[in-house]
């Protein structure tokens, strides 16, 4: 038995040197739109920040930060348009600074510029709506600080030309200080009230013009900083006797208006007050007959609920509540959610369309609104950004043992699919990530009725593409974001050691050669944060 695994060993080395020698530099591919081969060993984190970080766009506007060398000098402005915190480029900065903590102790992947961006991005100041509480979505962006005044505290990297480490760490403490005024402004004022409808009291507003509703997308973008904020910041100041069971509410409420038991999936969003809203696809106004959630199952809220879960999960364990009624609430939920969404993956790409509950074959004909990007038949389509963060949620939770079931096979299918199917080259060397919804919500200024036909069809919705002559052939930072999020719990767990071949060998086998590479076809040997030193001959358990 030994001696067969050795061969078999011996085998996946020769291989992998092989493929080394002959793939490494095809990662890439050379013409412009061309779909990407996906090659198991890749840190495709890499390749992607540094093709996109300072190219990408918030839906359709410019996002890209700054570029900056090793020693934190500034090489070329960022190319943003906004001067100020936005929920989509805070995503980007948040991924890009956990892949920061945690490839800062490698020895190839350098990532001092990596850093330097998202420094210099966290300069700017949170929207007013954010301040005030009207908008979760523009608070969203203060968790890229956690991690960023983490590093920066313990002086990690040498004060920049642009910013200081002590600047970056009074910066973090004044936005989190704002953040927690403004959840603090939400519940206090843009909040369901009994009287509206009971079971839903003390749910917090999607917005301050989206009265009495919640969303999916809302728990990501609230509760689940809040918890953080909760556990993580210093000056925390309570705003009521339980704030952890105040945030858990939050998931409660939306879970017991929005989870269908039959499709085991969550629709996008509610409302407390169905006769007062009009326009949207499946409420109900009739007394007695009264449905408050809106029609459709889409994929990128289902997917912001689901990863917020795993992330106020995470810092329930954190803060010791694991034996609480809350976590066991919360678990339970992500348990039957995980299993509704597996049920909906691609078997074909092992991606999830837009519309969860529909595969390739719906096709929307025509929405009734000039608010539409084409006036022609939209097939359902497989979307990129909530392929990305589905992953990162099953692979995340997973590593908190927050699962019941193994969903291994899974994460690994939808890894490759994901880069097959939504990674093209930019024609520069790098790549672009294509198939994302640029954006998607229920009523407002415009007219938004939450139809099948609305999420393929609606002006917002319209998906970024793999075609050149395109004006949507961009990167848009949702799926960005999201990518590098799964990419990093990708890498850490397959490649950096817990569900490789080597890191799962009896502890009485010789030590073998295991060889990972990088994008330029360099040896990796570097030190694993699980224990395990990959190296270019030899695999060391310390």
């Amino acid at each position: 038995m030994k001696q067969k695994l050795l061969l078999t060993l011996a085998f996946s080395v020769a291989a992998m040197t092989a493929w080394s020698q002959t793939a490494v530099s095809n990662v890439v591919p050379k013409d412009k739109g061309q779909h990407c081969t996906f090659k198991e060993g890749v840190r495709y984190s890499e390749l992607v920040i540094n093709a996109r970080l300072n190219d990408f766009k918030a839906n359709t506007t410019a996002a890209g930060f700054g570029v900056f060398d090793a020693t934190g000098h500034m090489t070329d402005a960022p190319t943003a348009a906004r001067n100020i915190l936005d929920y989509v480029p805070g995503l980007v900065a948040k991924a890009v600074i956990e892949a920061v903590d945690y490839y800062r102790g490698s020895a190839t992947v350098d990532v001092r510029p990596w850093f330097y961006a998202v420094q210099h991005y966290g300069r700017l100041d949170i929207p007013n709506n954010g301040k005030v509480g009207k908008s979760f979505d523009d608070l969203n962006a203060v968790k890229l600080y956690f991690k960023l005044r983490e590093l920066s505290a313990a002086k990690v990297f040498a004060d920049g030309e642009q910013h200081s480490n002590a600047e970056t760490v009074q910066t973090a403490d004044a936005r989190f200080k704002d953040a927690l005024r403004g959840i603090s402004k939400a519940d206090d004022t843009y909040v369901i009230k009994a009287s509206t409808l009971e079971g839903a009291a003390g749910g917090w507003w999607h917005k301050a013009s989206y009265v009495n509703q919640m969303w999916c997308d809302g728990q990501y973008m609230g509760p689940a900083l809040m918890a953080q904020l909760l556990n993580e910041y210093g000056g925390y100041s309570p705003i009521t006797s339980d704030d952890w069971a105040l945030l858990v509410r939050q998931f409660t409420i939306v879970w017991r208006y929005l989870w269908d038991n039959d499709v085991c999936l969550l629709y996008h969003a509610f409302t407390a007050d169905p006769a007062n809203t009009a326009g949207w696809a499946g409420i109900s106004g009739q007394k007695g007959a009264e449905v408050y959630h809106s029609a459709e199952f889409w994929g990128r809220a289902e997917a912001w609920y689901f990863l917020g879960l795993v992330d106020v999960l995470e810092q329930m364990q954190k803060a010791g509540r694991t034996a609480t009624a809350d976590y066991a609430t919360l678990r339970g939920m992500l348990q039957q959610l995980g299993a509704g969404i597996a049920a909906k993956q691609d078997a074909a790409s092992g991606c999830w369309y837009q519309l969860l509950n529909h595969d390739g074959t719906f096709t929307a004909s025509n929405y009734d609104s000039s608010y539409r990007y084409t006036a022609s038949p939209v097939a359902n389509y497989l979307e990129s950004s909530c392929t990305a963060i589905f992953i990162a949620a099953y692979l995340k939770g997973m590593r908190l043992g927050l699962f019941d079931t193994d969903y291994t096979d899974l994460a690994r299918r939808a890894y490759q699919g994901f880069v097959e199917q939504f990674m093209v080259g930019d024609g520069q060397g790098g790549v672009h990530l294509i198939g994302c919804c640029k954006s998607a919500g229920l009523g407002g200024s415009n007219y938004r009725d939450g139809s099948a036909a609305y999420y393929l069809m609606g002006r917002d919705t319209e998906p970024t593409v793999g075609d050149p002559a395109s004006p949507s052939f961009y990167t848009e930072g949702k799926v960005l974001g999201g990518f590098i999020l799964a990419a990093t719990e990708y890498e850490r767990r397959f490649i950096d050691g817990t569900d490789t071949q080597a890191a799962t060998l009896s502890a009485s086998v010789s030590p073998c050669s295991l060889t990972v590479y990088d994008l330029q076809g360099h040896r990796y040997c570097q030190s694993s944060p699980k224990g395990v030193y990959i190296c270019q001959k030899k695999k060391f358990v310390h």
